[in-house]
C-alpha cells in the first residue's frame, strides 16, 4: 500500500505554458523529498484546469510533502488566478503489490 496526493487548480484558458512550467518546477522538488514514488500530470487546456497526482511511500511522506509543496503552489498561483487550489490524499490499493502479476 502507498499514498497519493491529488492537487487541482485552475489557471484559465491559454495558460498551458504556465502549467508546464509549474509541473517541471514541482516535479524537481518532489523528486528530492523522502518517500517520493512518481508524478502524473493532467491538463485540460480548454477548461484551464490542471491536476498533479503524486505517489508517496507512506501517508506521513505525503503529508510532509504537502506541507512543503502546497504553500509554494499557492504562492505561485497568486500571480495567475484568484481561485485557491484544492487537494486530497488517498490510500492507493494495488492488487498486484505482492508481486504476483498473474492470477489463477
Amino acid at each position: 500500500m502507498y499514498y497519493a496526493r491529488l492537487v487541482c487548480y485552475k489557471l484559465g484558458t491559454g495558460q498551458r505554458r504556465v502549467a508546464e512550467r509549474l509541473a517541471k518546477e514541482f516535479d524537481t522538488i518532489n523528486r528530492n523529498l523522502p518517500g517520493f514514488r512518481g508524478n502524473v500530470y493532467f491538463f485540460d487546456d480548454t477548461a484551464g484546469e490542471y491536476r498533479a497526482l503524486n505517489y508517496w511511500d507512506t501517508k506521513n511522506d505525503a503529508e510532509n510533502a504537502h506541507k512543503i509543496l502546497f504553500p509554494k503552489l499557492e504562492n505561485e498561483l497568486k500571480n495567475f488566478t484568484k481561485e485557491k487550489p484544492t487537494y486530497k490524499l488517498f490510500e492507493v490499493y494495488d492488487p498486484f503489490e505482492d508481486g504476483n502479476l498473474f492470477s489463477r
